[in-house]
């Protein structure tokens, strides 16, 4: 090992390539040596001096969360209340197809299919106001399924093949969407309004 790499170690408390001894001799015979060895211990010397201990921001971290908890957690029951009315609305809505096979005159088959859609979909908003945190998940799956619904409902009552009446149902996905966007995102926040004085 090179004299200065040694010096290095030593003089970061690492193990040495050569014993105190060898380095100690060849310190006092090498001037560039012994300059690089003082001025690495002044800058460690001045790096030691320089550190200060990280505060411990737990206590306001904590504090931070536990009042945005209670901001936000002020209209969470509702939205989870509203997520079990949906769920239970849309599981209405899949057990004439999933038992039965009727919807609208469609195919045994494709009423079964989408009773089982509906099924899980129901599942899944009752799921996410027992699992608040899940809602997540889930909602990019509701929003893209929402918006086909809404989008096909509206070509298809355009070119008559059905009602507006018929389509009406889909609201039900587009509330449960819009109740999981609500329940995942934070409350907003207005900022407070300054004092108007008098001049």
């Amino acid at each position: 090992m090179h004299a200065r790499e040694a010096l290095s170690c030593l003089v970061d408390h690492e193990p040495l390539g050569a014993t105190d001894a060898e380095l100690a001799a060849h310190v006092e015979r090498c001037p560039g040596c012994a300059a690089f060895l003082r001025d690495a211990k002044a800058l460690e010397a001045l790096t030691r001096s320089l550190q200060t201990p990280a505060p411990d921001l737990t206590d306001v971290v904590d504090g931070v969360a536990r009042s945005r908890r209670r901001a936000g957690g002020s209209r969470a029951p509702a939205l989870r209340l509203g997520l079990v009315a949906v769920g239970a609305l849309q599981l209405a809505l899949a057990v004439p197809g999933l038992l039965f096979g009727t919807d609208d005159g469609a195919p045994i088959h494709v009423a079964h299919e989408v009773g089982a859609w509906d099924l899980a979909l129901a599942v899944g908003f009752v799921y996410a106001a027992w699992r608040p945190l899940r809602a997540l998940g889930l909602l990019p799956f509701a929003a893209v399924l929402s918006i086909g619904l809404v989008a096909t409902a509206v070509i298809d009552v355009a070119h008559g093949h059905t009602t507006a009446l018929a389509e009406t149902t889909h609201l039900l996905d587009v509330v449960g969407t819009t109740l999981l966007y609500l329940l995942t995102s934070p409350p907003i926040r207005t900022r407070p309004q300054p004092e108007l004085r008098a001049v």
